[in-house]
């Protein structure tokens, strides 16, 4: 599993897995990390962050 780190430059370098499908993602020097491969899944984890808030109101 990959791992990140922050730079004294204050930016990112390494690999982080994606939130949804846990492919590493390299952070390439960025200032915010990525969570997320694409978009895509970045929805697909509000969706189901979503379902599962109002499933369990019932």
């Amino acid at each position: 599993m990959g791992q990140a780190r922050l730079g004294d430059d204050g930016r990112y370098h390494g690999d982080l897995p994606c939130g949804w499908c846990e492919a590493l993602i390299d952070q390439k020097g960025r200032r915010r990390p990525r969570c997320y491969c694409g978009p895509w899944h970045r929805t697909k984890s509000y969706v189901a962050h979503v379902t599962a808030l109002i499933a369990g109101l019932f």
